[in-house]
């Protein structure tokens, strides 16, 4: 019996809080184009309004924390309506709307009150922390700002940063992994160059558009992974005084407790490395070095999520430096 009551993955959770609302929406503008609906606009752009705006306002009375959001979220599912709405709707809706001064004034009123409070938000977290992707995170949804810096970010280093020396902090020893990474990601690169010319000029003789479409996501493509490739080698493998901060290029990074560290190995079963419970870094190869660990911790997932490991694996070029850094800093 206990097994049908296991937890919703935090992934299918959040596909649904995703899905869920998009769906309602979805179904709703259909309707919006029914013959009933042409024949009572009012009353379809009423119904269609509602149907957004609790749809918009219950997921995000799911997604919060002990799912109590807060004014001014619950404020931006009204206003997130107020826009789909009259864009979604089929004309004679959204005629029947706008037809409606006293609806109309609340959705404006909306829309204006929403923006002004997460302006004065965002202006004051920016004062505080001096960061522009923070401050517009509380206009937009954040998850969203995250994505988008990201990718900014990705674009930046692959087009602009050159020569940039490795990040190492103070007081840090830093561990390649990047030697035996570089040629194999090169060699990717230079096939994706080589489709990228290919599949543009057969699917041209078929679709101008759909070629520029594809062009525009393999020139993306080639862009994040030049950012990746030079990401590698200017984020190292660390060893501080209290931690070691694994990372994988642009990919991970995190930070794991010495004092959490109950067993380092080179040699480990493949079943371990598959468990959900490790975290595994090493990319585009085997693992080289393996960290148990007696207090499990979290770390980021890719959508976004938290995860608990006990087990951490990554790859170094050369990893018996590492591990001679490792006892000295743990006393082994």
């Amino acid at each position: 019996m206990h097994g049908f009551l296991r937890p919703v993955p935090s992934w299918l959770r959040a596909a649904l809080l995703l899905g869920a609302p998009v769906l309602a929406i979805l179904a709703a503008r259909v309707l919006t184009k029914t013959a009933l609906a042409g024949e009572y606009p009012r009353a379809a752009a009423l119904l269609f309004l509602w149907i957004a705006a609790d749809a918009l306002a219950l997921a995000t009375i799911a997604k919060a924390p002990d799912r109590r959001p807060g004014l001014r979220a619950i404020l931006g599912a009204f206003a997130a309506a107020c826009l789909i709405v009259p864009i979604a709707a089929a004309a004679p809706v959204r005629e029947a709307l706008f037809g409606m001064p006293a609806v109309s004034a609340a959705m404006a009123l909306t829309l204006a009150l929403y923006a002004f409070w997460s302006v004065t938000e965002a202006a004051i977290r920016l004062r505080q922390s001096g960061s522009l992707a923070a401050a517009v995170g509380e206009i937009l949804p954040r998850r969203l700002v995250d994505l988008v810096h990201a990718e900014l970010s990705m674009a930046a280093l692959a087009l602009f940063r050159w020569n940039v020396p490795a990040d190492i902090p103070a007081g840090a020893q830093a561990f390649a992994y990047h030697r035996h990474l570089t040629p194999m990601v090169a060699a990717f690169l230079v096939l994706q160059l080589i489709e990228l010319a290919v599949v543009h000029l057969l699917v041209g003789l078929w679709s101008e558009t759909a070629a520029l479409v594809l062009l525009a996501l393999s020139v993306w493509g080639v862009i994040w992974l030049v950012a990746l490739l030079k990401s590698f080698r200017i984020y190292p493998v660390l060893v501080h005084r209290n931690a070691v901060v694994v990372r994988a290029g642009s990919l991970v990074d995190e930070t794991i407790p010495l004092d959490a560290i109950a067993r380092r190995t080179a040699n480990f079963d493949s079943e371990r490395l598959k468990s959900k419970r490790t975290l595994n870094a090493a990319v585009l190869a085997w693992p080289n070095v393996f960290l148990e660990l007696g207090s499990p911790i979290q770390v980021r997932t890719v959508f976004g999520g938290r995860r608990t490991v006990d087990a951490v694996a990554f790859r170094l070029d050369d990893p018996a430096p590492f591990f001679r850094q490792l006892d000295a800093a743990t006393g082994a």
